[in-house]
């Protein structure tokens, strides 16, 4: 008899959000009348594939979160000094088979993101959702001098969710001892797993910046007039 893979759904918010200043974690801020968070939480529990939601936060902003009344399963876990610690905190806190990584200030989760990337882990052992880059990438040394320029065909913007096989993840997560990783795929990279990228949207903004949250209000605006 073939049984389903176990999911968990983990929601970080867990960062210092530096870049768009004030006295509260961004992700607590209101949206339209909820917090920016919440919308991740509400798409996590909605979606049939998740058994659990696991949410990281900062140590002493546990009070911040209120994700409301949930029909699944759902436990807080303190982050760590990086996103890293938090991850792995976060991993090592659930027994399921799959994770799936998101972002708390990308709070424009849609079904079809975690649907897509988990059904590529079928093949695969890690997914993540991400964007063709619709402009010239360059890369750049120190001075803002360009090195050189990608392929625009071959160049993504990667998003959240970030689906994972649990334990592939943390094998890659002990074996990793590179650059401090901006997302997950970077250690499964390091350890030569391959990672599937998924088409997703360009309404899949995080929220980083104050002009970030201006657009993120008219996105909410637009749906609810469809």
């Amino acid at each position: 008899m073939h049984l389903r893979k176990t999911v968990a759904g983990i929601i970080l918010a867990g960062g210092t959000g530096s870049r768009f200043g004030g006295a509260m974690n961004k992700v607590y801020l209101p949206l339209r009348g909820m917090p920016v968070i919440n919308y991740c939480i509400n798409a996590m529990d909605a979606h049939m594939e998740i058994d659990e939601i696991v949410i990281v936060v900062k140590d002493g902003e546990q009070s911040l979160l209120d994700p409301g009344q949930l029909h699944k399963p759902c436990r807080i876990v303190t982050g760590g000094a990086s996103r890293r610690q938090s991850v792995w905190n976060a991993i090592n806190a659930t027994g399921a088979d799959y994770v799936v990584i998101q972002d708390g200030a990308r709070p424009f989760l849609k079904a079809y993101y975690i649907s897509d990337c988990l059904k590529a882990l079928e093949d695969y052992p890690a997914a993540a959702i991400g964007v063709r880059s619709k402009d010239t990438v360059k890369l750049a040394y120190e001075n803002q001098l360009v090195m050189r320029t990608t392929n625009r065909m071959n160049t993504w913007l990667v998003h959240t969710p970030q689906c994972f096989r649990r334990e592939d993840l943390i094998r890659a997560h002990l074996a990793y001892d590179g650059p401090e990783p901006t997302d997950d795929c970077m250690m499964m990279e390091y350890s030569k797993m391959d990672v599937r990228l998924v088409s997703g949207d360009y309404t899949n903004i995080k929220i980083t910046t104050r002009s970030d949250m201006k657009y993120a209000e008219h996105i909410v605006d637009e749906k609810e007039h469809i």
